[in-house]
C-alpha cells in the first residue's frame, strides 16, 4: 500500500518538485526535517487534503499519519536526488513543467472569480426570459386513440357512435386479460390512418394542445386519466374517440431564483471562453508565428497501436499525449475554453443535464 500511494503522489507532484529546490520554508510547525528537506504541518495537511474523503478517513491515528508522512519524505528524498543528478534540465521534465505552467496560467487568468457577481442580474433575467422553455414545461400526457371520423351532424355520426360503443364494450372485456387489446381495437376500428399505423399513438400533448386540437371537454377527460387507464366515449365536433393514457411527463417549473446561479455559471463560462480566445489570438499575433509547410510535411509520423479508450483522429488529452489539448486550447480543456469552477452544489448550465 505504501508503495502504491508513493507512486500516486509521485505521479501528481514530480513535475513541479523536480524543477525547484526541495528545501522549503513555510509557516507552521515542522513535522519532519533533514538535510535540505523539510515538511511542515501545513504542507502535510495540504497533501492529505488532496486525497478523497474515503482515503483521508484512513489517516486519523498517529501511526497512520506516519505512514502518509513516510510517503511524503520518500518523495522529497527522490526529488532531491533527481536534482543532484541534474534531471531538472531533462527535456521530458522541462516539457512536463511547461504543461503545468500552461494549466496554472489559464487557471490564474480565466478561472478565478464569482460567476454570480460578475454577471449582472438584469443579464441573467434576460437570459431566463429568452429561454423559458428550458425552465418551464406543462404536464404532458401520451395518448393512444381509436378514432371515428364522423363530424357532428353528419349521417355517419349515429352509425359510428354505435360502432364505438361496441368497440368500447369489447375493449373493457379484453383489456382485463390481454395487454395488447387496445392496439387490436385500434387496428380493427380506427379510421385515422396516421395514428392507426402506430397503434393509435398521438404522442405527448399538453392539456392546452389537446384543447386546441380536439376540444376543452376532450382535454379535461383525457387529463383525468392516469397512465394505463382507458376513457369512455369522447365526442368532439370532428368525431368520436376512445383514448388510453400510455405515459406522462410531469410539469417542470423552475423559477428564476432557483436557476439564477446555474445561468450565471453558464454565462460566466461563455464570457471566459470569449476572453480566452481573444487573449490567445493576441498572443499568437504578438509571437509572429510562421510555419514552414515543407519542413512540416517532411516529418515522418509512425503509426502505432490505438491507445485503450482512444478514438481515431483524437489527440491525447493527458500528460502522456501531445500537449494534452485540442489545437488552440490549453491542456485539460479540449474543444472548450478553460472551464471555471463548477456551479455551487454541482449545478450545471442550462441544457447541461437538468430535467426535462
Amino acid at each position: 500500500m505504501r508503495r502504491s500511494l508513493a507512486l500516486g503522489l509521485t505521479g501528481a507532484l514530480v513535475a513541479l518538485a523536480a524543477c525547484q529546490p526541495t528545501s522549503k520554508k513555510s509557516d507552521g510547525p515542522v513535522v519532519a526535517k533533514g538535510q535540505g528537506i523539510e515538511v511542515t504541518a501545513q504542507e502535510f495537511k495540504a497533501r492529505l487534503d488532496e486525497q478523497s474523503p474515503f482515503i483521508r478517513s484512513r489517516y486519523q491515528s498517529l501511526e497512520r499519519k506516519k505512514e502518509f508522512l513516510d510517503n511524503l519524505i520518500r518523495f522529497e528524498v527522490l526529488a532531491r536526488e533527481a536534482e543532484k543528478q541534474g534531471l531538472q534540465n531533462d527535456p521530458d521534465v522541462q516539457n512536463t513543467m511547461k504543461k503545468i505552467m500552461v494549466q496554472k496560467l489559464v487557471q490564474k487568468n480565466f478561472t478565478d472569480g464569482d460567476a454570480a457577481k460578475q454577471i449582472p442580474e438584469p443579464e441573467l433575467q434576460a437570459y431566463y426570459d429568452a429561454h423559458k422553455a428550458d425552465y418551464y414545461r406543462p404536464r404532458k400526457l401520451r395518448l393512444a386513440a381509436v378514432v371515428w371520423n364522423a363530424p357532428e351532424g353528419s349521417p355517419e355520426r349515429t352509425k359510428d357512435l354505435a360502432a364505438a360503443k361496441k368497440a368500447l364494450a369489447k375493449l373493457k372485456v379484453e383489456e382485463k386479460k390481454n395487454a395488447l387489446a387496445f392496439s387490436q381495437v385500434v387496428n380493427e376500428y380506427s379510421e385515422d390512418v396516421a395514428s392507426k399505423s402506430a397503434s393509435g399513438d398521438l404522442n405527448f400533448k399538453s392539456q392546452e394542445e389537446l384543447s386546441q386540437a380536439y376540444s376543452k371537454p376532450f382535454a379535461e377527460a383525457a387529463f383525468a386519466l392516469k397512465p394505463g387507464e382507458t376513457s369512455g366515449l369522447l365526442e368532439t365536433a370532428q368525431g368520436v374517440y376512445i383514448v388510453k393514457a400510455t405515459g406522462e411527463q410531469q410539469e417542470l417549473n423552475r423559477t428564476f431564483e432557483q436557476v439564477k446561479n446555474q445561468i450565471a455559471n453558464k454565462l460566466f463560462r461563455e464570457k471566459k471562453t470569449k476572453e480566452f480566445d481573444e487573449w490567445l489570438k493576441k498572443l499568437r499575433e504578438d509571437a509572429k508565428i510562421t510555419v514552414d509547410d515543407k519542413a512540416l510535411e517532411a516529418v515522418e509520423v509512425q503509426a502505432g497501436p490505438q491507445p485503450a479508450g482512444g478514438m481515431p483522429g483524437m489527440p491525447g488529452h493527458g500528460m502522456g499525449g501531445e500537449p494534452g489539448a485540442m489545437p488552440g486550447r490549453p491542456m485539460g480543456t479540449p474543444n472548450a475554453a478553460p472551464g471555471p469552477a463548477p456551479a455551487p452544489g454541482g449545478a450545471h448550465g442550462p441544457g447541461d443535464g437538468h430535467d426535462h
